[in-house]
């Protein structure tokens, strides 16, 4: 690290800079600097890229002096249009022995940043002061269609701020649900510091706040999370609120009216919420639940997580120890999600840890192995030998079959980098976040990345689930855009973050994705905390065609939570899951299976395999619609 005089050893060393030409021709060493150092910057496969993809260049210091050199290099980017600002993305500490040199590989990725295409420049400065002479290369078109999203916060009638969060309150999502049946989808978020909201869609695209009329205004608790889903199997959304306090359940009355029957149903869990699932792990028909805890401030501990199973009379039992002795929930947990990794019919769980000093529990999956020799159930604690029970500050999880090959993967928000387990199927996963180029490590030089909320959904349509990524900073600064990774096939990404829109610097935690407006295109309610939460309409200009399944159980859970759903086009097959609750942070996204269909106008069958274990098949079903399907009895 370079020191300035006066603060430590003294200041020895300066610096020149050399760089290569567009053409790739090195130019003539310039004259070394006062103390025999210089730099050259040196493109690695040519000097251009397609939009979201990143620019890997090499760096190399020589040193033609008799001593050794400590420099610091700080690489910074400029977009062709000139108002933008510099970005300095990348410092490089090295020291170059006498008569030596170093050498760094090093990558950029300019739509991060900009949503600009065209000539863009790396720089190198120390101490403040450019170092010579630019490497230029160009952005060119992206080779995948761009997603396009707009802030339609205000015309919607969602305006609100969050206000600043007590000690470990992180959490903060929303819920989209049809709460008076009538094909409009409606959005609740709780509040930390008044009453919650919930609007209801008039179906024109605007919203009105009726949570008191509706009787779901948290009263006066700290709310954290929410999700709907219909536990009693009446035919309507009821509402799960999830507090720093006793968390409600909203029983609905068919009307779109809520009663709090938390106590009679025993689900009053009283701790420092962060986030619930719901998941029918028995396949009884009836949806069970999980909630995940953070932990209290005034402890070291963290606080254990509740698994409640739904007895079918309007109660619930606590069955949290089928996973295991009170501490294999304890963790400092932020998210759980209940999804079928194996393909054997029924529901496995992974819970997402923050892994703190004091609270050091690592990320757990349980496989579901079933009914036990004496009648119990089994869940089998499977995190090291899955390899998928990291020690990482987890928050959010996302999933989807991310590289097609019909089984589950999933993404986990971290700080200093995502990460996304693929499914090896073998009832393994592996890290390919780097690989796949959704891992970010860092927003700008210095600044790890610190990600919340993510899912997998189709935004362009084009049949491959991309990955939207909630960003936001612990306490509001420094800014962290979010980030959304475009899926190009082959288990492959681009970052398309500020072409898309929806790179927002605010502090992003849950987010809640729906096609609000039905119109085929996914939208995105990121809430936004110490902030201004933002509605953002999906836009994206593309004539192609695409497919929305809701599904209705009648053996299984009446949402059909866990349903997996696999579409023929052609010799193309896509995979997809009913969740309900388990995907972003704290947060209830719409359980309609979507599924964007490229230029395919009709496809050859859908095929849908229920909780119950019953098995589909609907061929020829029609596109560019919203299909209801009822489980056959």
């Amino acid at each position: 690290m370079l020191r300035e005089p006066g603060l430590g050893a003294p200041f020895r060393r300066s610096l020149s800079l050399m760089s290569m030409g567009l053409l790739g021709v090195l130019l003539s060493p310039a004259p070394a600097g006062p103390w025999g150092v210089n730099l050259q910057i040196v493109p690695r496969d040519g000097v251009e890229v397609p939009q979201g993809a990143p620019f890997r260049f090499d760096v190399k210091a020589f040193n033609d002096g008799p001593e050794e050199v400590d420099i610091e290099v700080r690489l910074t980017l400029r977009s062709p249009r000139p108002r933008d600002p510099v970005v300095e993305f990348r410092h490089w500490d090295i020291t170059v022995p006498p008569g030596g040199a170093a050498k760094a590989a090093v990558s950029v990725t300019p739509a991060q940043w900009f949503a600009a295409r065209g000539r863009f420049r790396v720089g190198a400065t120390m101490v403040g002061e450019e170092a010579g002479p630019t490497l230029e290369f160009d952005v060119l078109d992206s080779p995948v269609v761009v997603p396009k999203f707009q802030d339609v916060t205000a015309e919607s009638g969602l305006e609100t701020t969050l206000g600043k969060a007590g000690c470990a309150q992180f959490s903060a999502g929303a819920a989209w649900g049809d709460i008076e049946g009538d094909g409009d989808l409606d959005l609740y978020m709780p509040l930390q510091d008044e009453a919650a909201r919930l609007w209801v869609n008039d179906g024109a695209g605007h919203f009105d706040n009726q949570s008191g009329l509706r009787g779901a205004d948290n009263d006066g608790a700290t709310g954290m999370a929410a999700v709907f889903a219909d536990y009693d199997n009446d035919g309507d959304q009821d509402l799960y609120v999830i507090n720093d306090g006793p968390n409600r359940l909203y029983r609905n009355s068919g009307s779109g009216a809520f009663v709090d029957v938390a106590l009679q149903a025993g689900v009053a869990d009283d701790a420092a919420g962060s986030s619930a699932s719901w998941g029918d792990y028995d396949n009884d028909g009836y949806l069970d639940l999980y909630v995940t805890n953070y932990k209290d401030c005034s402890i070291r501990e963290g606080e254990a997580d509740r698994l409640y199973h739904n007895e079918g009379d309007g109660t619930f039992a606590d069955r949290t120890l089928l996973l295991g002795p009170p501490e294999a929930t304890a963790g400092a947990g932020f998210q759980a999600a209940w999804f079928d990794y194996d393909g054997d019919g029924d529901q496995d769980l992974y819970l997402a840890n923050d892994y703190l000093t004091l609270v050091s529990e690592p990320n757990r999956l349980w496989r579901n192995d079933g009914p036990g020799p004496l009648g119990g159930w089994q869940f089998v604690d499977v995190s090291k030998e899955s390899g998928a029970g990291w020690a990482m500050n987890a928050m959010g999880i996302g999933i989807g079959d991310h590289d097609g090959d019909l089984d589950l993967d999933f993404a986990v928000s971290n700080i200093a980098g995502n990460v996304l387990a693929r499914n090896d199927g073998d009832g393994t996963f592996t890290d390919v976040a780097a690989a796949a180029g959704v891992q970010r490590p860092t927003q700008v030089a210095g600044v790890n990345a610190v990600t919340w909320g993510l899912a997998f959904w189709d935004f362009n349509l084009d049949t491959r689930e991309d990955l939207f990524v909630a960003a936001g900073s612990l306490g509001g600064a420094p800014s962290q855009p979010d980030e959304l990774f475009v899926n190009t096939g082959g288990g492959r990404f681009l970052d398309l973050s500020a072409p898309s829109g929806t790179a927002d610097p605010q502090t992003g935690r849950g987010v809640a994705f729906a096609d609000y407006d039905r119109d085929g295109r996914v939208d995105l309610y990121v809430v936004n905390q110490f902030g201004r939460p933002v509605l953002y309409r999906n836009v994206t200009s593309t004539g192609s065609h695409w497919l929305e399944v809701r599904t209705v159980g009648t053996a299984s859970n009446r949402d059909g939570c866990g349903a997996r759903l696999i579409l023929t086009i052609g010799q193309a097959r896509m995979l997809r899951q009913v969740f309900c609750g388990s995907t972003s942070l704290g947060s209830g996204s719409d359980p309609t299976v979507h599924f964007g269909l490229g230029s395919a106008d009709s496809l050859e069958e859908l095929e849908i395999v229920w909780p119950s274990g019953l098995r589909q098949v609907l061929p020829r079903v029609a596109v560019d619609r919203l299909v209801t399907v009822v489980e056959p009895s």
